[in-house]
């Protein structure tokens, strides 16, 4: 039905993901109404390198204890590694995704993390129907693929964080910088960084060194 993907990260050590099976995934009515190429794929349900680069980086910038309490919502979690990161950090994350069985996965990864404080939200960006709680800092990683979900993201950062709040995505520069500057810059002050990471994970017998971009959002 599922299978447990290791993935081994400096200072927190190693982090079980849930991986479901495509099989399973296919009996199941809860994964959505997703288009073809998502359900053939299912991007949401395997681990991208960008995911991991930004669960380094939230180590490297936040360890031990600067997250502790703060609350943290994830976009597209998928697999959920960036906030389990974060709840291995001390702060609360919110796993969202649009798909619903995402949240099975979720919940299972957290037990065998030993992540107790944790919430799960079922978010479609583009159909927000009631108000969203605030949160101190929000995820994202492949996630920035689609002009059209640029603005739709863009509207919920702008409800869901304070004045200074942050949001971090990560990703290979799918759209180009200028189309992701062009959506926030009149809301957020935009910081890009590059970051290395190993690639495919080990146990892999030959790795690389990808790189892939980080975007840091400011709220003005």
């Amino acid at each position: 039905m599922s299978k447990i993907e290791t993935v081994v990260l400096p200072q927190v050590g190693t982090i079980q993901l849930v991986i479901q099976s495509k099989r399973h995934i296919r009996s199941q009515e809860k994964f959505g109404g997703l288009d073809a190429e998502s359900n053939e794929w299912f991007y949401w349900n395997r681990l991208w390198a960008s995911e991991v680069a930004l669960s380094e980086y939230l180590i490297q910038e936040f360890f031990s204890d600067t997250l502790h309490g703060k609350t943290i919502l994830e976009l597209g979690c998928g697999t959920g590694l960036a906030g389990m990161v974060c709840g291995k950090l001390g702060g609360v994350p919110t796993f969202s995704d649009k798909v619903p069985m995402v949240m099975d996965s979720i919940q299972d990864a957290c037990r065998l993390n030993a992540i107790p404080n944790y919430h799960t939200c079922i978010l479609d960006w583009a159909k927000i129907s009631k108000p969203l709680d605030c949160y101190d800092l929000v995820l994202g990683s492949e996630i920035f693929y689609d002009n059209e979900f640029l603005e739709d993201i863009c509207r919920l950062l702008v409800e869901v964080l304070p004045t200074g709040g942050i949001g971090l995505f990560c990703d290979p520069n799918r759209l180009g910088v200028e189309a992701v500057e062009s959506c926030f810059a009149s809301q957020f002050q935009l910081t890009l960084r590059n970051l290395d990471v190993e690639w495919p994970r080990p146990p892999a017998k030959q790795t690389t060194t990808k790189t892939v971009l980080l975007y840091q959002l400011v709220k003005t």
